[in-house]
This record gives structure tokens, C-alpha cells and sequence, in this order.
């Protein structure tokens, strides 16, 4: 068979079965069995972060934000597998930040694992996330100016309707890094 009618048979196939290749209706609600649920970890953060919220951020310390700030939205979602999805977007005078976010539990190393997504910076495994009391915190380490940095995100006062995201880095030398980030919710998802 020729190139055009390799292309010709392959168009008619697809025209034919169009219908298959529709995107699924995302707004329909989902009727999910009792065998598809929600681990109780992953249950927890469902309950505590579903919806839409406004975000502020304020950089505390930083090596070029030092007295900036950002304002937009974050919203969480549960996503295939009973991930939780956070799409993040804001700016102000410390720019833009587009931030993508996907959670999921981990049953067999009892953490949360995370990948993160940020501007044009691609996408990377970022530490893991545990519960600590009533805080749910993400620890990690990256190499700054040459040295090893720790770094640690806690949501903190969590409530209903609003949270804190205190993110905090270090040398061994000192603080490099402390950004608070205030969560109010617009909605619940």
C-alpha cells in the first residue's frame, strides 16, 4: 500500500471511530464501586485540602524576593489512583510562579510521595511528606551556590476554611530561604 493510501485508510478509520477518541466528560460525577477507595491517608488529605483557595505569598528571606510578594490561586483535586493534584498559579512583585503538584500515597514506605512541576523548571521528585502531629510537612534536600540545603514545607493551622504553607531552607550556616504562603478557601471541590 502507498504512503496516501496508508494515510487515506488510517483517516477513514479515525473519522469512523471518532467518538472513541472524544475527551470524557470531566464535570459528570463519578460513580465509583466499593472496591475504589480512597486509602485512609489519602482520605485525610482529600478532606482537609479539596477545593479552591486564595494564596499570599510573603518572601521572609530570600537571596533576590526579600520583601516580595505574590497573590493568586491553588486548587486541589483528587486525580487518578486517589492522587491529589494541585494547580497553583500567582505573581506580584517576586513574579510568576505556575506550580503544579501531584500526591500520592505510598503503602509500602507508609509516606506520601511528591512530584512537582514549577515554571520552566520541569519536573522533579520532591523528598516525601509526612504527617508530624497536626502539621503536614514535606522535607527535602537540592544543592544551593554549591551546598547541600535543607529544605522543609509545613502546612500549619489548618482549618476549614484556611492553612499556612511555612517553607524554610538552610545551610549549614544559615537560614537561605523562609516564604509563607496564607491559604483561604474560596470553595469546596
Amino acid at each position: 500500500m502507498t504512503r496516501i493510501g496508508t494515510m487515506a485508510a488510517l483517516l477513514v478509520l479515525l473519522g469512523a471511530n471518532w467518538t472513541n477518541f472524544r475527551r470524557p466528560d470531566v464535570t459528570a460525577p463519578m460513580s465509583l464501586g466499593s472496591e475504589l477507595q480512597p486509602s485512609p491517608e489519602m482520605q485525610k488529605l482529600i478532606d482537609t485540602f479539596s477545593g479552591n483557595w486564595t494564596v499570599r505569598e510573603t518572601f521572609e528571606v530570600s537571596a533576590s524576593r526579600q520583601g516580595k510578594t505574590r497573590q493568586g490561586t491553588a486548587s486541589f483535586r483528587v486525580g487518578p489512583g486517589f492522587s491529589g493534584i494541585q494547580d497553583y498559579r500567582s505573581g506580584g512583585s517576586a513574579g510568576s510562579l505556575r506550580f503544579l503538584a501531584l500526591l500520592w500515597w505510598d503503602q509500602t514506605a507508609q509516606v506520601y510521595r511528591l512530584l512537582t512541576c514549577a515554571n520552566n523548571d520541569g519536573c522533579s521528585l520532591r523528598g516525601t511528606v509526612i504527617w508530624e502531629g497536626k502539621k503536614l510537612v514535606n522535607s527535602w534536600e537540592e544543592t544551593v551556590d554549591g551546598k547541600t540545603a535543607r529544605f522543609k514545607d509545613s502546612f500549619v493551622d489548618i482549618q476549614p476554611s484556611s492553612f499556612r504553607l511555612v517553607s524554610e531552607g538552610s545551610t549549614s550556616e544559615r537560614t537561605i530561604w523562609r516564604v509563607i504562603t496564607e491559604y483561604t478557601r474560596i470553595e469546596r471541590k
